[in-house]
């Protein structure tokens, strides 16, 4: 069981140790105690990878009250006792939301952004990419509830739109319906039918019966005789290869005797009896030759008679469709229906489908209402909505923080950010890219711009006395980590803050209120307090 107490005072800690032995899973830890979930971690991430399970317990002080949380993984767990009484666990999402909302009252996005802060992603403000500077600026100024708001705006959006395109074709349907049951009902009234019209028509129809069913047998007569010709024709193509296939050893054998002597022993191929032997193999590739003939002739014949099976079929095939069965059976069919029925239901489904379209018309009219409520809002949460008007209200603050830090440190610089967050850097009011500042000089703008951001965020969260960062000393040299190390203990005091700075290396230890180690032991983290 490892055990990691927080003060409540201000304090500046420091946890060593090497990558991958567990230094920012103390605060994903925290942080998942608190709210049970991790941002990028499935609940199947979260346990130990030898054991299979997790267990954590979590004693805070929130307004007064004493809150003893504890979660677990495989079994699950999940115990809350505030005030030495036990929370009753039957819903958990009730449970979690009431610690929320009734005594953090600090929201999960705000802990997620804040708690964890990788300085490498702060300091990158002064000359990232728009995207990337896009996601941090969320993170500093707390846009994250603005984007999801964002995301359900589009989504719900992109509903309404379907709605939209729905109720369209719906009114279209249902107006062209509409119009075929006037079309219907002005045809019946102006049409009359007698039954020695529809009587013709049926002998029509039986006659052009007829002629599909005796049509379609004499095409099936057609097509097996047309199946046995083609069937016989392949039999003959498989007889002509095979009398090629003779003619040609045959050729073999006689260009061997002309050739006067065996190719492997050497033997005289011109003795009156290889001579006699050539003479059978001519008389045997003249009778292939003549059975090669009679099967070209009788496949050239019964080439002919498919072709002409196929026209004939073609024939027929005309003459069926001529006779217009389909067409005539459906006009047979419409002028019974009209024949046999009178206007009265066409009304009323006339009745209905103008009912339906005087719904969809004030469907439509309200989804329109509701289309132009979304566009307002799609327009207040974009980047030039709201989000750009608190950045307004932010940037002031930032800007006047970074510029007391900047005089703290003794540098001869300012730095300003506009609203959309793009920096300006001045020395002795000249304007410099922060890609021409020397080592030394980037690292010192970037420490300010950090520190002035923490302040910022304690600003905005006063609660917060807990803050974790990670890998603040990368490529910082001993004289440079000095002097950071006395701002950020002035920073604890001032704010109230108990910081924690996540290294892979040792640091001298009288300078931190603590010092963890953190190691790997058989797949197991462990935490140590240094002396």
């Amino acid at each position: 069981m490892t055990e990691f107490e927080i003060n409540d005072n201000n304090s500046l800690n420091l946890i060593v140790g090497e990558n991958g032995t567990g230094k920012t899973s103390i605060a994903e830890c925290i942080t998942y105690l608190l709210y049970g979930k991790i941002d990028n971690f499935n609940a199947s991430d979260i346990p130990n990878r030898i054991n299979k399970n997790f267990y954590g317990k979590l004693e805070l002080e929130c307004d007064g009250h004493n809150i003893i949380i504890e979660r677990g993984l495989n079994p699950s767990l999940f115990k809350v006792e505030i005030d030495g009484i036990v929370v009753d666990t039957a819903g958990k999402a009730n449970v979690q939301a009431m610690l929320e909302e009734s005594y953090y009252h600090i929201p999960y996005s705000v802990i997620n952004s804040v708690i964890i802060l990788e300085v490498g992603e702060v300091k990158s403000l002064l000359s990232m990419n728009p995207s990337d500077k896009r996601n941090i600026v969320d993170k500093i100024c707390g846009f994250e509830l603005y984007n999801k708001i964002s995301k359900i705006v589009k989504e719900d959006a992109k509903e309404l739109n379907e709605k939209i395109i729905e109720n369209r074709s719906a009114l279209r349907t249902t107006t062209a319906n509409l119009d075929q049951y006037e079309r219907q009902i002005n045809e019946i009234n102006s049409t009359s039918i007698s039954q020695e019209e529809l009587d013709q028509l049926r002998e029509k129809v039986d006659e052009a019966i007829k002629i599909k069913n005796k049509n379609e047998i004499l095409i099936k007569k057609l097509r097996e005789a047309n199946s046995q010709l083609s069937g016989d024709n392949i039999k003959r193509a498989g007889d002509f290869k095979l009398l090629k296939d003779k003619i040609r050893h045959i050729d073999e054998k006689i260009a061997l005797i002309d050739g006067g002597q065996c190719p492997t022993c050497g033997t005289s191929l011109e003795t009156e009896i290889f001579q006699i032997e050539k003479e059978e193999l001519l008389k045997e590739k003249e009778s292939y030759e003549i059975q090669i003939k009679q099967i070209a002739t009788l496949a050239s014949k019964t080439k002919e008679k498919i072709e002409k099976l196929s026209v004939k079929e073609s024939e027929i095939q005309r003459e069926t469709n001529n006779t217009r069965l389909t067409e005539l059976q459906s006009d047979l069919k419409y002028k019974t229906a009209l024949k046999n029925r009178n206007t009265i239901s066409i009304e009323n489904l006339k009745a209905e489908m103008i009912k339906n379209i005087s719904d969809l018309n004030e469907e439509s009219t309200k989804l329109t209402e509701h289309q132009i409520t979304m566009d307002f809002l799609k327009q207040m949460f974009v980047d030039g909505g709201i989000k750009k008007y608190i950045s307004e209200q932010y940037i002031p603050i930032i800007n006047k923080i970074i510029s007391e830090m900047i005089g703290f440190m003794g540098m001869n610089y300012t730095v300003t950010f506009n609203n959309n967050f793009d920096a300006t850097i001045l020395q002795n009011g000249v304007k410099v890219k922060y890609g021409t500042l020397s080592k030394g000089e980037k690292r010192r703008v970037d420490f300010a711009a950090v520190v002035s951001f923490i302040k910022f965020l304690k600003i905005q969260f006063g609660e917060l006395n807990l803050l974790f960062l990670d890998e603040i000393f990368s490529n910082i040299d001993v004289n440079g980590v000095d002097g950071m190390i006395s701002i950020l203990k002035d920073l604890s005091t001032e704010l109230n803050l108990n910081i924690y700075l996540i290294h892979h290396a040792k640091l001298e230890n009288a300078d931190f209120d603590k010092v963890y180690q953190t190691k790997k032991i058989d797949g197991f983290s462990h935490l140590e307090i240094m002396e």
